[in-house]
């Protein structure tokens, strides 16, 4: 007998969208693909001045404040029959009403992605929620989403088991209820470093720090550069390269403002020939280069709160040794000598933990070995049989929920 086609319906941003979830979905989803017999749709989120083609994957496109597509939507996924729905959560990626809230003396003006709710309700399927953002002290308009969203998500998952313990301590949400599956990580093509160098047009003589991502101010990169001058002072043959295009928000509202004071700056302080930047959205493969070519990972977030970073993850999973602002998601994928944790905004203190790994040949070296090992937990393929089997779980509970339901004989005993 010829085995069943799980179907699963996707909702999330998706390629050819530049960000960080569409990419995350795009290698999720292919990675499932890869594991057996395996169909899918996408619902995909776009934001009102986008227009992307999807493919003949995509049943529905949601533009983000249009409460209407939300419901066609919903008819497009149910009239498919998916087995399952995987909802890739992020507030920013849905429309809705906005929250004004204080925390820490700071106002704050965020959205609260409620749309959402307007198409999961409708669904049919069961469906399974995967949390890019979980925020400590969310606000009540924020966890109120996240609670009303609980409702009707049969299971969450988590990628750090401290997101885990926020969902239970800032939302009440149980932690049976929460499967933790790390970010998912390529893994890096065992190639010779000086012909990945060649192919990227650069030296084998210098030593590579590395930042990358969709750039903004949230980065840090600032600070890196500010560092710069006492590093290059001991060590000239170091190079820091940026690899990333400029947000879509940023680059639409203020264009290249913020890279060009990038550069000015490194000018100013003099180490404009140690900075190249790379001004490229880039798919994983000559992304995964990069990483496989630098000496040392810089990941200087400024925001405390952040839960999740899939460049981190492809930093792990190339076995790179990190240095990183100790945001949540660095401070437990980093722990127990796998990275080096540094202060928010502090070049200070860059510039001592960048100079004792490129002088401390051993100490990079058991970095490497440490990140590489915990990478190797994330690569593709063991996460999508994470989620595999999780769809599996899900789909079989709600088979049994749904005879209980309708077996109009069936009656409960309370002893």
């Amino acid at each position: 007998m010829k085995k069943r086609v799980l179907r699963v319906g996707l909702i999330s941003s998706y390629v050819p969208k530049k960000c960080g979830i569409a990419t995350y979905s795009r290698d999720l989803i292919e990675a499932m693909n890869d594991r057996g017999d395996f169909d899918w749709r996408v619902v995909a989120a776009e934001d009102p001045s986008e227009s992307h083609d999807y493919g003949d994957r995509a049943l529905a496109v949601i533009k983000k404040d249009s409460l209407e597509s939300y419901h066609v939507a919903a008819k497009s996924l149910n009239a498919w029959r998916p087995d399952v729905i995987l909802l890739e959560h992020e507030y920013g990626l849905y429309g809705g009403e906005w929250s004004d809230f204080k925390k820490d003396g700071i106002d704050f003006h965020v959205p609260t992605g409620n749309y959402v709710l307007e198409l999961i309700n409708r669904l049919t399927a069961p469906v399974i929620t995967t949390l890019h953002t979980v925020l400590t002290d969310p606000g009540d308009a924020r966890r109120r989403t996240i609670n009303q969203i609980d409702k009707r998500t049969s299971k969450f998952v988590a990628m750090t088991n401290d997101t885990r313990d926020v969902l239970g301590q800032d939302y009440g949400i149980k932690g049976s209820h929460v499967a933790v599956i790390p970010h998912g990580v390529p893994q890096a093509d065992k190639q010779d470093r000086r012909v990945i160098l060649e192919k990227l047009g650069l030296r084998e003589d210098r030593f590579y720090m590395l930042i990358t991502g969709l750039i903004g101010p949230n980065k840090g990169i600032d600070v890196v550069i500010r560092a710069l001058p006492k590093i290059l002072s001991k060590h000239p043959q170091v190079t820091l390269l940026v690899v990333g295009q400029t947000h879509p928000d940023i680059l639409a509202s203020a264009g290249e403002a913020y890279r060009e004071g990038l550069l000015r700056l490194a000018e100013e302080l003099g180490v404009s020939n140690a900075l190249q930047f790379v001004n490229e959205y880039l798919p994983t493969e000559r992304l995964v280069d990069y990483f496989t070519i630098a000496d040392i990972y810089l990941t200087i977030h400024s925001d405390p709160e952040q839960s999740a970073s899939g460049t981190l993850a492809y930093a792990l999973g190339c076995g790179l040794a990190a240095i990183s602002t100790p945001y949540r998601y660095a401070r437990e994928v980093l722990a127990d000598g796998r990275g080096f944790l540094v202060p928010f905004n502090s070049h200070e203190a860059i510039v001592k933990q960048a100079n004792e790994l490129i002088e401390n040949t051993k100490l990079r070296q058991q970095t490497r070995k440490k990140a590489m090992k915990y990478g190797d937990m994330m690569s593709w393929p063991i996460v999508a049989e994470a989620y595999l089997r999780l769809f599996q779980e899900v789909i079989t509970e709600d088979k049994v929920i749904s005879e209980y339901a309708h077996d109009k004989t069936a009656t409960i005993t309370v002893l």
